[in-house]
This record gives structure tokens, C-alpha cells and sequence, in this order.
């Protein structure tokens, strides 16, 4: 996991660090720390990370400036404000950050808080391995688009990128369709919801980056996937029967 300490007080930096290995003792994840004493820096460096421990005033480049940067490149990206001037309160939950965190740091709560992350972050993310190198990733399940079969494999296409895994498609589609926004469009495709922008009986249109794909829905399927999108989207078949009892 990717974290990130953005702090231009070299003793805070190496508080925030100190908590993470005390705290590391309670959670088994292996954590990469990468540090920053400015967010001028953090910004020039366009890095993706999963977690980020960031100071409010800074010279240059403030916190608030460096989390939206964050969060432009990896919007499930968790943030802590690590600060001791609370009048910027309001405007970090603006930018939805995972907590608050005044100085000095209180250990117990730096862990609970630590703890909590991980655990969003678990329920979050998917552990993929690749089918022939053998390498791991955890994505986050909201950036996968569409899982599909590829020559006997698993394709999961995301909105960066496209891997090819050693499970089949039947394992993948028992891990997504616990997740209430995925459904099955096709005896061989998985979509995610969130994405979808419309559908009639024969695609399934998605969105993402001002991009669009148009994704097979079989007969056998449709039903069930109507059903999956219209609950998804809060929406009753009784309701929309209704509607159109009222209106055709």
C-alpha cells in the first residue's frame, strides 16, 4: 500500500511515521511510506497513492491544493489532515478526506483511525493475480468497467488499464456480484453499474473519461439485469410499472 506524508515539519513527518510502524504491529499490510516537506513537490511528481497523511500550511502549495491533486489522479485515494489549525475544517470535508487529525498526534486514535482506513480500504479493492507473471495488484473495484472471457482467462478491463488473471471467469463472477453494482449483461460479461449511462435489450452503453462502449446484453440476461439496474439506481419495477400505468 502507498502512503504518502506530506508535512513541512520534519518532527511531525517523523510522528506520523513512527505512529505508522507502531501501528503496523495491529494490521497486516505492507506499507511503502514515501515523504514530502512541501506539496509543490507532491504535485510535480504526479505519484498515485492509496493513503496520504497531509499538513494544512505549507509554503507554496497548501494541503487542500495537494489533496484535490491527489484525488484527481486516484479518486479513491484515502486522505488524513494532519493539522493543528482547525478553521480549515469545513473546507476538507468539502473535499470528502477520511479524517481529521489534530497536532500532536494521540496514538490510540491515530491507530483507530489507521484501522478503520485499512478495513475501507479491504472492502474496496479486489486482489488480482496476473496469469503469467505471476505479479499482484489490489484495484479498487469502482474503477473496473467490464470483466469479460478472453481466450478461457478472466479480462478485467479498469479505467487505467487491462489485466488478464489466472481465475476463471465463474470465481470472478461469484467475488463482483457481491458488490450491488455489478451485474451480469451477458453469459460472458460483468459490468459495473456505476458507469452505466443507458441500456435497451441488446447493450449496455458505459461512460467513463468522455469515453463511451457499448457492452452485449443477451435475452437470458436481461431480465435479471433490468432488475439489478433500476435497484441500483433506487428505483422499484413496481414504481416504474406505476409511472407507466399513469402515464401510457
Amino acid at each position: 500500500m502507498r502512503v504518502l506524508i506530506c508535512d513541512d515539519n520534519a518532527i511531525d513527518i517523523e510522528n506520523i511515521k513512527r505512529s505508522i510502524k507502531l501501528s503496523i504491529k495491529r494490521i497486516a499490510i505492507k506499507f511503502d511510506v514515501t515523504c514530502f516537506s512541501n506539496g509543490d513537490d507532491v504535485v510535480k511528481s504526479k505519484d498515485k497513492y492509496d493513503l496520504a497523511f497531509v499538513d494544512i500550511e505549507m509554503p507554496g502549495i497548501n494541503g487542500l491544493t495537494v489533496t484535490k491533486h491527489l484525488k484527481s489522479i486516484n479518486p479513491n485515494i484515502i486522505v488524513f489532515i494532519v493539522t493543528s489549525y482547525q478553521g480549515y475544517l469545513d473546507k476538507a470535508m468539502d473535499l470528502n478526506v477520511f479524517r481529521y487529525i489534530s497536532k500532536p498526534i494521540e496514538l490510540n486514535r491515530f491507530q483507530a483511525s489507521l484501522k478503520t482506513a485499512i478495513e475501507l480500504y479491504h472492502q474496496s479493492t479486489e486482489n488480482i493475480v496476473l496469469e503469467y507473471y505471476d505479479e499482484c495488484y489490489n484495484i479498487f473495484t469502482t474503477d473496473i468497467l467490464y470483466l469479460t472471457i478472453e481466450k478461457r482467462k478472466t479480462k478485467i478491463v479498469t479505467t487505467e488499464r487491462e489485466y488478464i488473471t489466472r481465475d476463471k471467469f465463474d470465481i470472478w463472477k461469484k467475488r463482483m456480484l457481491k458488490y450491488d453494482y455489478f451485474a451480469q449483461t451477458h453469459y460472458s460479461f460483468i459490468v459495473n453499474l456505476k458507469n452505466v449511462i443507458k441500456f435497451d435489450k441488446n447493450n449496455a452503453t458505459l461512460t467513463f473519461k468522455n469515453k463511451t462502449m457499448n457492452i452485449p446484453i443477451s435475452r437470458a440476461y436481461y431480465s435479471a439485469f433490468k432488475k439489478s439496474f433500476y435497484e441500483y439506481m433506487g428505483v422499484t419495477l413496481w414504481f416504474l410499472r406505476c409511472v407507466m400505468l399513469l402515464f401510457f
